[in-house]
């Protein structure tokens, strides 16, 4: 590759300064989503309950567009009768309360794997049979006895999913609620 002349140099420099203030524009529009942080949302909380993964989309929108709770739940509102009532199911219980979750979350790192998810890691006791650790959204370690992993997991086991799954993010949400969540399901187990 040859060297530039001056004429190039500027035009590219000004192609570039054209199309960076073109695309600030765009996004101030509100035609360029916010992908990055959308995806950042997604990798926390893959599905928030909704029907679609559009409506999945539009929720984590709402969720990395949000300065406050209340805002938040003012945007859920309004997505609940978009499009004459296509993502009604945004007014439920279920779907504000993970949007909710995933707004106030200090979860670091992808969320998505499976061994990320609090009954997979439980579920690792009864294959060990050892004592071994559990790792929360915060990613905090947390000891935990093998025979306590694994009578919170049946008792867990033995309730309806949607229940399931709300003590399930307890457990999995910060070490303190953990702690918490784990002594109460122990309690009733045992």
């Amino acid at each position: 590759m040859g060297k530039l002349t001056a004429a190039e140099v500027q035009k590219i420099l000004t192609t570039d300064g054209r199309t960076k203030l073109f695309k600030e524009k765009l996004k101030k529009l509100g035609y360029v989503k916010d992908a990055k942080e959308v995806a950042a949302v997604m990798e926390k909380t893959a599905d928030f309950g909704m029907m679609s993964d559009a409506g999945n989309k539009k929720i984590a929108r709402a969720v990395t567009k949000s300065k406050s709770e209340k805002e938040l739940l003012q945007k859920i509102e309004k997505i609940s009768i978009m499009s004459g009532g296509k993502y009604s199911e945004a007014q439920e219980d279920d779907v504000i309360d993970r949007a909710v979750d995933a707004f106030n979350s200090k979860a670091a790192g992808m969320q998505l794997r499976p061994d990320a998810n609090m009954l997979m890691q439980l579920r690792k006791f009864t294959d060990t049979k050892r004592n071994d650790e559990v790792r929360t959204d915060d990613m905090k370690k947390i000891k935990v006895k093998f025979k306590d992993a694994i009578k919170v997991h049946d008792a867990l086991m033995t309730l309806k999913a949607p229940v399931r799954d709300k003590y399930t993010r307890l457990l999995q949400k910060d070490a303190k609620s953990f702690k918490k969540t784990f002594k109460d399901i122990l309690k009733v187990a045992s």
